[in-house]
């Protein structure tokens, strides 16, 4: 064999040498690998681990997050308990104060009328007071007087000639009459008054009947 043809055998070894060595990883490269994957395998258990504890919080935390909710559900229970207590307060201070000044209206009212009969008995009191004067203002102290129990809802009650009603009359005496209807209310003793329908005093009356 020549020179020649050996040394392109040698240098066709080498190559093959090379070519194997650069095709199979060594072992260190190996262990490197099987560490580089080993930690990989272990930061994504890692990761699901830590996932697991966001999405399931632990019984702890659970036992908290229920008190705080506790305690804002008393907190709320508290303050409507006190808002509730605040309104019954209110309504019974309304409604002493509309028991106390339910007539202040009506009181206020009247004191008109006082002061017009303390004016007509001053009135009657002076020197050249006559009967008809003093009448006159009797009569005008008589109507401010209505007018005011009109204006407060009660009404006065004068039935004659009218039939008689015994929700709103009440009969003294039965008396035969041949001018007028049986029933028929023929005399008023004593007028009656009503506050917004309802009886205050029922006026007492002569009835006719058939003689």
């Amino acid at each position: 064999m020549s020179t020649e043809n050996k040394d392109l055998k040698d240098d066709e070894a080498k190559q093959t040498t090379v070519e194997a060595e650069a095709v199979e990883p060594t072992q260190a490269e190996q262990e490197a690998a099987a560490a580089e994957e080993q930690a990989a395998v272990e930061n994504e258990s890692s990761n699901s681990d830590a996932e697991a504890e966001v999405e399931a919080p632990s019984a702890e935390q659970q036992l908290t997050d229920a008190l705080a909710e506790v305690d804002a559900l008393k907190d709320r229970l508290l303050r409507s308990e006190a808002e509730l207590e605040n309104v019954r307060k209110r309504a019974e201070r309304e409604s002493d104060k509309a028991r106390k000044y339910a007539l202040e209206k009506f009181a206020t009212d009247l004191i008109a009328v006082l002061d017009s009969l303390e004016m007509g008995v001053d009135a009657a009191q002076k020197d050249g007071a006559t009967l008809e004067a003093v009448r006159e203002g009797s009569e005008l102290t008589t109507k401010m007087f209505m007018d005011t129990l009109a204006k407060h809802g009660v009404k006065q009650l004068d039935p004659t000639g009218d039939k008689f009603n015994p929700e709103q009359h009440e009969a003294m005496v039965m008396q035969p009459s041949e001018d007028a209807e049986a029933n028929t209310v023929l005399e008023t003793f004593q007028k009656g008054y009503v506050l917004n329908e309802r009886v205050l005093r029922a006026a007492r009356v002569v009835v006719a009947k058939a003689p």
